[in-house]
């Protein structure tokens, strides 16, 4: 075999060598997962929420990289916005009025969300279909009893709302940072749950509590939350004290005292050393 043919064997084995690398290097992408939920407050606004992570030794928030929000009717997919996730991995895109236009005969909406992937990741989707739906918090007494009424219905099926039954709702109070649950049953036939107002829980000053009503990840409605308010609950009157402070008029007592024996200590001191001096003279004067 003569040196010519084993150059070119050398030449073939390292471009072998290189194109097998190349092709490991384009087959190993980094997993992606994407999770996406839809949401409806209590003020109706609706928005679609999607989570981008990326798998290293374990799966992290994928920042930095575009998620595309489709309406789906059929086959056809209309976009309506592209978002960039934030540094939990995190977009969120807000419903606009046009964006349910792809509402099928049955009343259900549909929407994808996708992620295109990239050299060294792979892409990700997720579809959601969602019923619309909306809750109704409202308040009722009869005799001394106190309760709390829920409406849970469809809207997307027409002029008339369709009740959702056997549904679980979640009742909560609100808090200032968070969310107390008092209650969470199914709905009746008539898409209703009645449940009795927590009467001995603290409102403000004048007994106002916020009531707090949610479904949450239903695989057909979504989230969904409504609230509503009144005074019913136990009033918490504001402190009305008048408290000393350190750059009051009047300062904290045991401030005043300290300060007395302070200062009462100071001239003392004063004092003794002047008498201290004079005594000193005088017997320098009578040496």
């Amino acid at each position: 075999m003569n040196s010519g043919f084993k150059h070119i064997l050398l030449i073939l084995s390292i471009a072998l060598i290189s194109a097998h690398g190349i092709i490991a290097q384009e087959t190993e992408l980094a997993n992606t997962k994407l999770q996406a939920a839809y949401y409806k407050d209590q003020n109706n606004l609706e928005r679609i929420t999607a989570k981008l992570l990326i798998k290293s030794e374990r799966y992290e928030p994928f920042a930095n990289a575009e998620v595309h929000f489709y309406s789906v009717k059929d086959t056809t997919k209309t976009l309506l916005k592209t978002i960039v996730t934030d540094e939990k991995g995190e977009a969120t895109y807000i419903l606009e009025p046009d964006a349910k236009a792809s509402s099928d005969s049955t009343g259900q909406v549909v929407f994808a969300v996708e992620y295109d992937g990239n050299p060294t990741s792979e892409s990700a989707s997720k579809e959601i279909m969602v019923t619309p739906a909306a809750l109704k918090v409202t308040f009722f007494q009869e005799d001394t009893t106190k309760f709390i009424s829920i409406e849970a219905f469809e809207t997307g099926g027409g002029d008339t709302p369709i009740p959702i039954t056997e549904t679980e709702i979640g009742v909560f109070v609100k808090r200032t940072f968070s969310y107390l649950n008092i209650a969470k049953e199914a709905t009746n036939t008539e898409g209703k749950l009645i449940v009795p107002f927590p009467v001995d829980m603290p409102g403000d000053s004048i007994g106002v509590l916020t009531i707090v009503a949610k479904i949450e990840d239903h695989d057909l409605y979504g989230n969904v939350e409504a609230w509503g308010t009144i005074n019913w609950a136990r009033p918490v009157p504001i402190a009305d004290e008048a408290r000393r402070g350190l750059g009051d008029t009047d300062a904290p007592l045991w401030m005043v005292y300290t300060l007395i024996v302070l200062l009462s200590a100071v001239w003392f001191h004063y004092a003794y050393v002047i008498f201290l001096i004079i005594k000193i003279k005088l017997a320098k004067h009578h040496i």
